[in-house]
C-alpha cells in the first residue's frame, strides 16, 4: 500500500492527485444516488389475498380493531363467509369484494374526496359500461378501490411525511410506473424521496391523495404550483415533470410535442457529453503516455 501511495505522489503530484480524487469521488456518489434512487420506491407492504397476518395486523394503526368493525356480520350478499361449498371463493380477488362504503365511518372525509375524484368515477365506468370485461383487464389497468392503494391491515400509524410520501411513490407507479420514474428523475423526487427533504413535493401534493387531479387544466395547476410557489406566473404550467408519453390520449398534442422536444435535447447533451468526456479522457490517456515516454527517455 505504501509502494502504490509513493508511486501515485510520484506519478500524479499536488494539484493532479488532487483533481483524481475529487473526480474519483464525484464519480462514487453519483453511483451511490443512482443506486438510491432505485430502491427509493419499494414494494409496498400488505399484499392482496384472504391471508391475514395477525401479528402484524396487531402492531398496524387498525391494529385495535375487532374484525367485525370493519367487516360487519361477513356476509357476502346472502351467503355468509367463509363459503365452504363454494371452492372458488379464495381465488376471487379480496380487494374487490369488499364493500368500501365502511370505511366511511371512520374516514369520511377522504371517503368522500375519493367519491368526487377520478378513481371513483373509473372504477364506476368499469362497472358500468363492462363489467365483464373489466374483470379480464390486467390488475394495474383496474380502476382502484381503496384497498389498492392502502393496506388496511398492515398499514402504520404515526409516521413522518417522508415515510408516507415514499411508500406513496411506490404505490402510485403500480398502476403509473412512468410517471413515478420520470418524477423520481426530476427535482422535486430527488429532493423528496432521496434527500428525504420533508418540504419538496410528493405526488399528493400536487395531485391530491383522494381527488387525484391530473391537471391537464391550467388554472387548476398554476394554482396548485403556486401551494409551494406563490411567485409562479402561467409559465409554470409550462414545465413537463413526466416527460413521458404512456398512456397519454392521442388527442394531448401539445404536451406530445414538448416530451418529444425534451427527448430529442436530452440525446443530444448525452451525444455532447460523451464527445467532451471522450476528449477529456482522450486528452489525459495521451499525456500519461507522454509522462511514461519522457520518464523512460530519462532512464536510458
Amino acid at each position: 500500500m505504501n509502494a502504490f501511495t509513493v508511486g501515485l505522489k510520484k506519478w500524479f503530484p499536488g494539484q493532479k492527485r488532487f483533481g483524481l480524487t475529487l473526480f474519483f469521488c464525484l464519480t462514487l456518489s453519483m453511483a451511490l444516488m443512482g443506486v438510491q434512487s432505485a430502491e427509493a420506491a419499494i414494494t409496498p407492504d400488505g399484499q392482496t389475498g384472504w391471508f391475514v397476518n395477525m401479528g402484524r395486523f396487531a402492531a398496524s394503526a387498525h391494529g385495535t380493531f375487532s374484525c367485525e368493525q370493519c367487516h360487519g356480520n361477513m356476509k357476502q350478499g346472502q351467503t355468509m363467509h367463509p363459503n365452504t361449498d363454494n371452492p372458488f371463493f379464495l381465488k376471487e380477488d379480496a380487494n374487490r369484494q369488499y364493500d368500501y362504503r365502511r370505511c366511511k365511518s371512520c374516514h369520511n372525509p377522504s371517503y368522500s374526496q375519493y367519491l368526487e375524484g377520478a378513481h371513483a368515477k373509473a372504477l364506476s365506468k368499469q362497472r358500468t359500461d363492462s363489467p365483464a370485461e373489466s374483470g379480464k383487464l390486467p390488475e394495474h389497468k383496474k380502476a382502484p378501490t381503496c384497498g389498492n392503494c392502502h393496506s388496511s391491515h398492515y398499514v402504520k400509524g404515526h409516521l413522518s411525511r417522508v415515510e408516507i410520501g415514499r411508500g406513496m411513490v411506490s404505490v402510485c407507479g403500480t398502476c403509473h410506473p412512468a410517471q413515478a420514474a420520470t418524477y423520481l428523475d426530476n427535482y422535486h423526487g430527488k429532493a423528496a424521496v432521496n434527500l428525504g427533504d420533508k418540504n419538496a413535493a410528493f405526488c399528493t401534493d400536487c395531485h391530491g391523495a383522494h381527488h387525484c387531479r391530473s391537471l391537464k387544466n391550467k388554472t387548476e395547476a398554476l394554482a396548485t404550483c403556486k401551494r409551494c410557489h406563490p411567485e409562479a406566473t402561467e409559465g409554470f404550467t409550462q414545465v413537463v415533470i413526466h416527460n413521458t408519453t404512456q398512456d397519454l390520449p392521442e388527442n394531448e398534442k401539445q404536451k406530445r410535442a414538448h416530451v418529444a422536444l425534451i427527448q430529442v435535447v436530452t440525446v443530444l447533451m448525452a451525444i455532447l457529453v460523451i464527445l467532451v468526456v471522450g476528449f477529456f479522457y482522450g486528452h489525459s490517456f495521451v499525456w500519461i503516455l507522454r509522462e511514461l515516454h519522457e520518464k523512460l527517455r530519462k532512464h536510458k
